[in-house]
């Protein structure tokens, strides 16, 4: 396809909505990167500067410049409170007048399977009023319970838990939708899934986060983790009934994998649409089966997610989009054509149009 051709493609606004990659010159994010990365943008010093996260082994760094092909590395995020323990993937950032507020993936190691090697991963949140550099952790958001963890599995990562995600504010600013991997195999729960927060809860989300479960919202429930008054309250979150469900999870007794996971989603502005990037794990080391991609006109609406189709087969972990709109392009806005990523690394455009 000639670029000519991809823009002409991305113009077209009737019919179904795709995704086609095209050929381009390489280009790497500064730093290492072992999840999804999130991009922001905003004004320093009277000139637009793009921040840019990239996370690996617990541990995140920011890159800021004036463009996606200017970014230089600027040190890694440091807690003012205590660190969460197993450390943190950030995996979406929102800015919020003065603040920032970002979610991570955090992976608990021993605290269930002992021993096994394997982690129990959780999704938190933390805010930032220093542009990124420091950050105050506002702890848990999504936890799976623990009668749903499986430390028999052939899973060679997980032994449940929720995690690999993406944030998108609402479009009304009211609701933060998360849409994760949920790895808990009871109950054929292993699969895409989604919650949602109030965005007045934002400085306060522990049990605030409602999982979308058999087509409703539903909160967690309230755990008395002591007698004394004063305690702390745990909370028990329900598992989510999974938008795209596992057709071959880790631990039942049919050969190979096949479960979709690590949801990157973005606004396209050329399709007039949310659009959801997919991996597809298809062993137990998590062997990348393909890319996929998938749409809905509504964040609300889980259920209104299109069948997820195939962008192209292999690859490597976490596909996203960097869009290439000055001052606007992240990996949460994109418009016909924009960069894509595959494990911090992009040698394709990706096409948005419609047939």
């Amino acid at each position: 396809m000639l670029a000519s051709d991809a823009v002409r493609l991305a113009a077209q606004t009737t019919g179904e909505p795709y995704a086609a990659l095209l050929p381009a010159s390489t280009l790497e994010f500064p730093s290492e990167t072992d999840s999804n990365s999130p991009a922001v943008w905003e004004i320093v010093d009277g000139s637009w500067t793009m921040s840019l996260f990239n996370s690996v082994s617990g541990w995140a760094e920011i890159s800021r410049g004036p463009s996606l092909r200017s970014l230089a590395r600027h040190g890694g995020v440091r807690f003012t409170t205590a660190a969460p323990h197993g450390g943190t993937w950030f995996e979406s950032v929102i800015l919020d007048a003065d603040s920032w507020y970002g979610f991570y993936h955090n992976e608990r190691e021993d605290i269930v399977c002992p021993g096994s090697g394997k982690v129990w991963p959780r999704i938190g949140a933390a805010r930032s009023d220093d542009r990124g550099v420091t950050w105050t952790d506002l702890g848990p958001v999504i936890e799976t319970p623990v009668s749903a963890v499986n430390c028999a599995t052939n899973n060679d990562y997980f032994v449940g838990g929720a995690g690999d995600f993406s944030v998108m504010l609402g479009p009304a600013r009211n609701y933060a939708y998360i849409y994760y991997s949920q790895y808990d195999e009871v109950g054929d729960r292993v699969g895409v899934s989604a919650a949602r927060m109030a965005w007045a809860d934002r400085d306060q989300p522990a049990g605030r986060v409602d999982i979308w479960h058999d087509g409703a919202w539903v909160p967690p429930g309230e755990v008395a983790v002591s007698d004394e008054p004063s305690a702390e309250p745990a909370w028990d979150y329900p598992l989510a009934t999974p938008i795209f469900r596992s057709t071959n999870r880790w631990d039942d007794d049919r050969a190979g994998v096949d479960v979709l996971w690590g949801p990157s989603i973005h606004w396209n502005t050329a399709l007039e649409t949310y659009v959801m990037l997919l991996n597809r794990a298809v062993s137990n080391a998590w062997e990348q089966g393909g890319v996929y991609v998938s749409f809905n006109d509504r964040l609300d609406a889980p259920d209104a997610w299109s069948a997820p189709a195939l962008v192209t087969r292999g690859g490597s972990w976490y596909p996203q989009v960097i869009g290439l709109d000055p001052t606007l392009g992240t990996d949460k806005y994109a418009g016909g054509i924009a960069r894509f990523f595959m494990t911090g690394k992009s040698e394709h455009l990706i096409v948005f149009g419609r047939r």
